[in-house]
């Protein structure tokens, strides 16, 4: 195999990848973050790291792990990055408009956190797990059942429970 089908099968290697776990790993900086920009940005930061290694020929024998982690980093780094620019001084000049930023993020967040408040008093702990797995994770419904050890067939039963359950929550409110 010559210098080009190697590059040629690495890109489709690559692309596979990508297309496999792109989904995944942006909700699960997304959850992390809660800004769709920051999230993307740290999920095409983890796929970069991914494609520089595979050019190097580095033998990444589980891709998935390997993003989620390399994710994870990118995204304690930007968390750490705003806290960084939340702590720095702003000019009077422009106090107004970092003012209105400001409390447009306190808004958001106080919305998430209430949500997330809200499913962790109605959900049981396997409930949780089960939502993270599908939705966070975005796994399927045979991944999850190996992780559960359960049938295929109840994780089915158990995820449409579940939708029932936050449904009939929120129509109640």
């Amino acid at each position: 195999m010559d210098s080009k089908d190697n590059k040629k099968a690495l890109q489709d290697r690559f692309t596979q990848i990508y297309n496999e776990y792109k989904s995944a790993i942006y909700k699960f900086c997304l959850v992390k973050l809660g800004d769709s920009s920051s999230a993307e940005d740290c999920m095409q930061n983890a796929f970069m790291v991914l494609y520089k290694r595979m050019l190097t020929k580095e033998e990444i024998n589980n891709p998935r792990a390997f993003l989620y982690k390399t994710a994870s980093n990118f995204v304690m780094k930007a968390i750490e990055s705003r806290a960084k620019e939340s702590s720095k001084t702003v000019p009077i000049s422009e106090y107004e408009d970092k003012a209105v930023d400001n409390q447009n993020n306190i808004d958001s967040d106080i919305d998430y956190d209430l949500l997330n408040k809200r499913l962790n008093d109605l959900l049981s702990p396997d409930e949780q797990k089960l939502l993270k797995y599908k939705y966070i994770y975005d796994l399927t419904i045979d991944e999850t059942a190996k992780r559960l050890n359960l049938t295929r067939p109840a994780v089915a039963k158990r995820l449409q429970r579940l939708r029932e359950k936050i449904k009939n929550s929120i129509s109640l409110e």
